[in-house]
């Protein structure tokens, strides 16, 4: 579209002056039309980004708010092993703390309860033995011989002998329901303690991947957030956060934006051409692989909205191209050999029909055509205009 813009320029300037020499008493501008190549396209702008990438993320393990303390500059090489993003670590040091304390009063409050048990349990132990020997010579001493001993005695040493034998029972069954009970108490304070620990090795866990490393080797490219800014030091980030890539350079496309108005005819596989800032007399090829469906506003606060679109390309100069570089691109819709093209400013249209003014060696005439295709600037005439005829740029009065 630039070569045919240029094109009718050219004729257009060159033709003006002798328009002006022809029509005498009047400055009429008019260019003569010949067989051209149209095109339509769609110029648009965006950034180089790698084909395929490895993300860096912070893991989804770490909970609640977290904050970058280091982070390492954007488009820098890293080895593998190397930490590329650091995160503060003080709340996970007091929460570490918090943990160990409350495993170290549970471990002194399982230690009493223990030793409380031993001491009640010695002092059932010690009953139950004294019972039972006070047992043993109530029935070795007990009365039963009613030659001897009254009815009387005899009853009363058989009660003393059931009271003491029942009164053992007493104790073996305490003993029974206190090892029981201590038992359980020690298991829910275990289960507390299991909980802290499970707590405080999670903590630890996270400790050890507040320090995100390259996986690989590879060029690291900070990530954007939803806003736009790219991640900092002293930014609160979340877990899974996505916070930067290691793009592999092999494979480079092109992340394009089109505007919505603009966006007519878009299509996949469409021939596209690009330019690189950092190289702008160096022209890349390649074709559109994908187009979001929906447009969206590249800010906010922007009114206008574009559709992103990714751009293949033919060949990858990597000393050249590098993630985020930025480029300007035309994506080519439509295109057609040996058409007759006027600018846009030269048609009338009248009740629905297409009309050009056409000047003569003597004079200037109106006349109907039959219009096709359509740019921003100029229109194909399929019918009513001649090779090296010549229009009026305008209407005449």
């Amino acid at each position: 579209m630039i070569r045919a813009r240029m094109l009718f320029l050219i004729g257009a300037f060159a033709l003006a002056a002798a328009a002006c020499r022809d029509a005498g008493e009047a400055d009429l501008l008019v260019l003569a039309v010949y067989p051209m190549t149209f095109e339509i396209k769609i110029p648009t702008f965006g950034e180089l980004q790698s084909v395929t990438s490895t993300p860096l993320a912070t893991p989804p393990q770490l909970r609640g708010r977290q904050t970058i303390a280091w982070i390492a500059a954007d488009n820098s090489m890293v080895k593998q092993g190397d930490a590329v993003v650091k995160l503060n670590t003080l709340y996970y040091m007091e929460q570490i703390k918090v943990e160990a304390a409350n495993i170290a009063k549970i471990n002194l409050e399982i230690a009493q309860k223990e030793r409380l048990m031993q001491k009640e349990k010695s002092d059932i132990q010690g009953q139950i033995v004294v019972t039972s020997i006070e047992k043993e010579l109530a029935d070795l001493y007990a009365a039963r011989d009613e030659s001897i001993f009254s009815r009387n005695k005899i009853i009363e040493d058989g009660i003393d002998l059931d009271y003491l034998k029942e009164k053992e029972r007493h104790y073996k069954k305490k003993g029974t329901k206190l090892v029981r009970k201590t038992q359980a108490e020690l298991q829910l304070l275990i289960s507390k303690r299991k909980a802290f620990q499970m707590k405080l090795d999670q903590y630890n866990e996270a400790m050890n991947s507040l320090d995100i490393k390259a996986p690989h080797d590879g060029l690291f490219v900070i990530e954007k957030r939803w806003d736009g800014e790219k991640y900092r030091v002293g930014m609160v980030i979340w877990g899974g956060e996505k916070l930067g890539t290691l793009p592999n350079l092999d494979r480079m496309e092109a992340k394009l934006f089109v505007l919505e108005s603009e966006a007519s005819g878009l299509k996949d596989k469409l021939f596209v051409s690009l330019t690189i800032d950092l190289e702008p007399a160096r022209t890349f090829f390649g074709h559109v692989v994908g187009i979001d469906t929906i447009a969206k506003p590249l800010d906010e606060k922007s009114p206008l909205k574009y559709f992103e679109v990714k751009a293949s390309l033919d060949i990858t100069d990597k000393a050249l191209m590098k993630p985020g570089v930025q480029v300007k691109a035309s994506i080519l819709v439509n295109q057609r050999e040996h058409a007759i093209c006027v600018p846009n400013q030269a048609l009338l249209f009248e009740q629905g029909k297409s009309f050009v003014h056409v000047k003569t060696a003597r004079s200037v005439k109106k006349r109907q055509v039959e219009i096709g295709e359509h740019s921003l600037t100029q229109t194909v005439i399929v019918k009513g205009l001649a090779a090296g005829e010549k229009v009026l740029l305008g209407n005449p009065q």
